[in-house]
């Protein structure tokens, strides 16, 4: 563009010194004069007339000039956003993927003992859950209360076996609130994505029993999954129910 600038000002330039010519020396056919004073007219009079314009291509080219470093410098500027976002992605990436494998972990150790006939029993994982499921269900079909229920759970979860896994669940979902929040430059899309990633990285067994405890327990952690409207409607879009007892 700057180059295309200059073109136009030489061209200008040749213009105003030929048409001088053509009119002075072909037109009216005057002689090229001998004295000195006589060009130093002429070219106070070609410096008055070129002058002006060489000064306004030179405010044109100083205006281009600052737009393309205003470019420049919002190009360089998103470029450090984006880069600076790049890096708060990669440091909740890890945060993230730390937190699913140690919810792995502690569902690997998950048990909770039932007395069952004046035995206590114990029951690992998934067999564990769907204990307590079978139980809150024959406990709901015999018209007990959400307190009476709850009340149940802490008794069994004497060792905070439960508590510890909707606790660390919890803990996920609020960093996906905290460091994709709109504020740090990400979108509700993006926490949905990784809200979906953390539920199908999660044992169905284990997000039964999370969604059971956000039915029946009134603990911090139930209470900000039940709050994180994200969260919610997002176990809707998949089709889980909210209180399936």
């Amino acid at each position: 563009m700057i180059k295309k600038h200059t073109l136009w000002a030489l061209i200008l330039i040749i213009a105003v010194i030929g048409s001088y010519v053509v009119h002075f020396y072909f037109y009216l056919e005057y002689e090229l004069s001998e004295k000195v004073s006589d060009w130093v007219g002429f070219s106070s009079f070609i410096g008055g007339l070129i002058g002006p314009i060489l000064s306004f291509f030179s405010f044109v080219l100083l205006l281009r000039s600052l737009e393309l470093q205003n470019a420049t410098s919002s190009a360089l500027r998103a470029e450090s956003e984006q880069s600076r976002k790049r890096e708060k992605l990669t440091s909740f990436e890890t945060q993230f993927y730390n937190l699913i494998d140690a919810q792995r972990q502690v569902f690997e150790n998950f048990k909770i003992s039932f007395e069952i006939n004046n035995k206590i029993e114990t029951y690992k994982k998934v067999e564990a859950v769907t204990k307590i499921e079978d139980l809150i269900e024959n406990m709901r079909e015999r018209g007990c209360s959400v307190t009476d229920i709850e009340s149940y759970i802490e008794q069994i979860d004497a060792n905070e076996n439960i508590f510890n896994l909707v606790r660390i669940f919890r803990n996920i979902v609020r960093l996906i609130e905290d460091k994709l929040a709109d504020s740090e430059g990400f979108t509700s899309a993006e926490r949905h994505s990784f809200n979906q990633t953390l539920i199908s990285f999660t044992e169905f067994s284990q997000l039964r029993l999370v969604i059971l405890c956000m039915q029946f327990l009134d603990y911090p952690a139930t209470n900000y999954l039940k709050s994180n409207c994200e969260f919610t409607k997002l176990l809707e879009e998949l089709g889980l129910e909210k209180d399936p007892y």
